[in-house]
């Protein structure tokens, strides 16, 4: 078990109570209907969960379902007054004596994040949270991520860019027995629109920049992590308004959390300095004109929710993308919603541009979103329709 200290037991013995819960709970359900199925979707991470949340309530409505919002203490702020949820932290399943025989009866379990425990009798589906091929790890421990997601049945994506980047990803590693490629299937980004949905009914002001960078550990030699402090200080000089968005990966030990605190404690003064640490972006989405970031997953989900353009900053952008990067659909069609920038008075310049031609971008957002996103705003019956294939 991980540090035994009295926090840790109390979520031990929490999770196995609530275990034995489930048990009695499904054993009893079971008994009475045999054609019953049993839903666990799972919330490991501090993040933005509506959308998911929105998919598990359509699935629970459905005949012979019964479906629970399982949570950790990460995620319960955010999942534990909702309906038929519970609190069981995976961290601590395999501690638990007899949980095969407990969670049996669970037939389908189901997050939007890499998780690593799994049940005897599950049908296991990843909801990719990334809108485009964007790189998910490092690439030393790649080999290391696919393992894992191998031993899903089902990956649900975006696009079609993201679908050929798992199969390519899995083909490098099928050779190898730990491996067996999982069904990839295209059923559109619940994110993309649950957030185009909302941000369409907020009406606020504008007048923003919204700087949100991918983690602090992620290829660090290309990232914006060591020019950060920099430039939302050049920002904030040039009278630009500034919400500081950090990766959720860097509000936790495994990221940079000192570096979000340095940034708090520097800027704080600043009456034109924001920091967004809510799990929910909708907010900074809608309060800001221009994105500026280095290569995260969030570029194309604030341009193709918002209809408005991203600056890409990565003052080695020319010299630092391998070979793998550059083929990636992530890198290549940047151009086509913004900037690539590599210092602060190019910054400053494209800033300007953009903020003269907003329609031109919003023009162009459109047509590659119409092009790369092929279930736009039908997500959320095609995840319906494939979950309930398989029921």
């Amino acid at each position: 078990m991980k540090i035994l200290n009295y926090k840790n037991l109390i979520k031990f013995f929490l999770t196995f109570f609530n275990v034995v819960k489930i048990f009695f709970i499904t054993y009893s359900k079971f008994q009475k209907n045999k054609s019953i199925k049993f839903f666990f979707f799972y919330f490991p991470v501090k993040a933005y969960q509506e959308n998911i949340i929105e998919l598990a309530k359509s699935i629970d409505k459905k005949k012979n379902v019964d479906l629970y919002l399982v949570y950790n203490s990460f995620t319960s702020a955010e999942i534990k007054n909702k309906k038929k949820s519970i609190f069981i932290d995976f961290n601590y399943i395999k501690f638990i004596p007899f949980r095969n025989f407990f969670l049996g009866k669970i037939n389908f379990l189901i997050s939007s994040y890499v998780i690593y425990t799994y049940f005897p009798n599950t049908k296991n589906i990843y909801i990719n949270h990334d809108i485009y091929d964007t790189p998910m790890v490092n690439k030393e421990i790649e080999k290391k991520l696919f393992i894992e997601l191998s031993k899903l049945d089902y990956i649900f994506v975006s696009s079609e860019i993201s679908k050929k980047y798992f199969i390519k990803s899995f083909n490098k590693y099928a050779k190898d027995k730990k491996f067996k490629i999982s069904k990839i299937i295209n059923t559109g980004y619940l994110k993309l629109d649950h957030v185009f949905k909302k941000l369409n009914k907020i009406k606020r002001k504008n007048n923003y920049i919204l700087v949100a960078p991918t983690a602090s550990n992620h290829y660090k030699n290309i990232n914006l992590s060591n020019q950060l402090t920099g430039l939302i200080n050049f920002l904030l000089i040039k009278k630009n308004k500034v919400i500081y968005r950090p990766h959720p990966m860097d509000l936790t030990k495994k990221g940079n959390l000192f570096l979000v605190k340095l940034i708090i404690n520097k800027f704080k003064n600043f009456e034109n300095f924001e920091i967004d640490l809510s799990p929910s972006y909708l907010n900074s989405y809608a309060k800001s004109w221009v994105l500026i970031t280095d290569f995260s997953g969030t570029a194309y989900t604030y341009s193709f929710s918002s209809d408005k353009p991203v600056i890409f900053f990565n003052s080695k952008v020319k010299n630092n993308l391998s070979k793998d990067l550059k083929k990636l659909y992530y890198f290549m069609d940047r151009k086509m919603i913004g900037y690539i920038v590599s210092n602060f008075i190019e910054l400053d310049k494209k800033l300007k541009i953009i903020n003269k031609n907003k329609l031109i971008f919003k023009s162009r957002i459109k047509k590659l979103r119409k092009k790369r996103i092929i279930f736009f705003r039908n997500s959320l019956n095609k995840s319906k329709r494939e979950i309930s294939k398989l029921i």
